[in-house]
């Protein structure tokens, strides 16, 4: 029998923009040259239309991926638990990686802005994120898979900082 998902709601939709304007850092999965899978952390921060940035290094093995292939999925959390860490709301999204806009890099450096010692060092690139899935697991029980279109509205997303996570 096939399993009926839910339909994502505006509570949903709600949620993971949150996961995303409040994550400290983020899991960055890749394609390497190879065509072996890669991960690694990031810090993140969201364009002004709500489309996840990430910079990366030229230096380094996923900003290699990035820059040769593109494609690129990143996995964002809830405050997690250790006693229980599934029971954490978390956000996946995949995408393309894209050069960054002026606009763009602004909003980065507002959210991260230790990267003005670093982000104009000739291996640096900001990319964004053109999402093209998204995917969300809202505890036990609760996954739906998101439109795009759901993450990308901005609505509040960019106002929302750490403090939402009581730090």
């Amino acid at each position: 029998m096939a399993r009926v998902r839910p339909e994502a709601t505006a509570a949903d939709a709600a949620l993971a923009r949150r996961l995303m304007a409040a994550a400290d850092a983020a899991a960055l999965a890749v394609i390497q040259p190879s065509g072996a899978p890669y991960t690694a952390l990031t810090t993140p921060a969201l364009a002004p239309d709500g489309a996840p940035l990430v910079l990366a290094s030229d230096l380094s093995a996923h900003g290699e991926a990035l820059a040769a292939d593109g494609r690129a999925s990143l996995l964002f959390w809830d405050a997690i638990d250790p006693a229980e860490p599934l029971r954490a709301a978390r956000l996946t999204v995949a995408g393309r990686a894209g050069p960054a806009t002026p606009e763009d890099r602004s909003a980065y450096l507002a959210r991260r802005p230790a990267a003005h010692a670093y982000i104009d060092f000739g291996d640096m690139r900001l990319y964004r994120i053109g999402l093209e899935s998204a995917h969300l697991v809202a505890g036990f029980g609760r996954a739906v898979a998101l439109p795009t279109a759901m993450l990308l509205t901005g609505d509040g997303a960019r106002d929302i900082g750490p403090q939402s996570r009581g730090k």
